[in-house]
């Protein structure tokens, strides 16, 4: 009887174990099959639409009684669907924008996807000379609408660059169709990943108290910390979608993304009323 028990002992630790392993191995290996059945697709997104995606910093001040003090974001994503002149347009999600720390004053600060990170400029041998000084040199951006019932905002900055414009699709992704995001998870800058549409229906994804639920597609293309108010692009390379988060399992690999869909940013950008011409390039 104790030779029995010790078995069915050791059955159900050799099932927990391939269990765990299973969920530690499986994000990995489904996102290896992702890029490499997607290669083409990806390297198409790196030649035509590389340029349309911006990293975001907000550059926070504060100010007490005797001591003034400021901090540097670690970074966000968006991607410019728009411009006049030189003047582009970047969408990107609401809580990348929002004020969290309570700050004083907050600069929103706009990098191009060839401009280095403070860290980056000192790994090439840059010389130093204090992280908000180095970010004078980019361009500020302005808050030209932000909605939290979408999760959305409008950016705009000024630029003499030639960056790519992102067309936003007139069509929703379906079940199954292959996308492909840019963003800069954890810092670093312009991360192609690819994935498919794995919701038939919009979800509802928000806060942890349930308060503010979004309809958004869930897709399994690989994004992180960082990849907020980047955009899914289809095959056309049209936004279809903008993150806004993700699903991790216990041991924090990634599920899935979670992305507001083109309707609702069509609807998002019809009541900011934003018309005229996109100067696509």
């Amino acid at each position: 009887m104790k030779i029995k028990k010790r078995n069915v002992l050791i059955l159900i630790i050799l099932i927990i174990s391939i269990n765990i392993v299973s969920i530690i191995v499986m994000p990995r290996i489904r996102f290896n099959i992702n890029q490499n059945n997607n290669k083409s697709f990806i390297e198409k997104v790196r030649e035509d639409a590389l340029s349309s995606s911006v990293m975001i910093i907000q550059e926070n001040y504060r100010q007490s009684e005797n001591v003034s003090t400021n901090s540097i974001s670690a970074g966000a994503s968006g991607a410019i669907f728009k411009k006049e002149g030189n003047k582009y347009f970047a969408l990107t999600a609401y809580h990348v924008i929002e004020n969290r720390e309570n700050a004083d004053r907050t600069n929103i600060i706009i990098m191009g996807y060839d401009d280095l990170s403070f860290k980056d400029y000192l790994n090439n041998d840059g010389k130093y000379q204090g992280i908000s000084n180095y970010y004078q040199q980019f361009p500020k951006g302005i808050i030209e609408y932000a909605d939290e019932k979408y999760d959305l905002a409008v950016i705009s900055f000024y630029s003499e660059e030639d960056y790519k414009v992102l067309s936003i699709s007139d069509k929703s992704p379906e079940y199954g169709d292959i996308v492909a995001n840019i963003s800069n998870p954890h810092g670093k800058r312009n991360v192609i990943t690819a994935g498919k549409v794995v919701s038939r229906t919009p979800n509802p994804f928000g806060d942890e108290d349930g308060k503010m639920q979004h309809p958004v597609i869930k897709h399994t293309a690989l994004i992180s910390e960082g990849s907020s108010g980047s955009a899914l692009m289809n095959k056309d390379l049209e936004i279809v979608g903008i993150n806004l988060g993700g699903n991790q399992n216990l041991f924090r690999q990634h599920i899935s993304g979670m992305a507001m869909p083109m309707d609702k940013i069509v609807d998002f950008l019809n009541e900011w009323d934003y018309g005229g011409e996109d100067e696509n390039s």
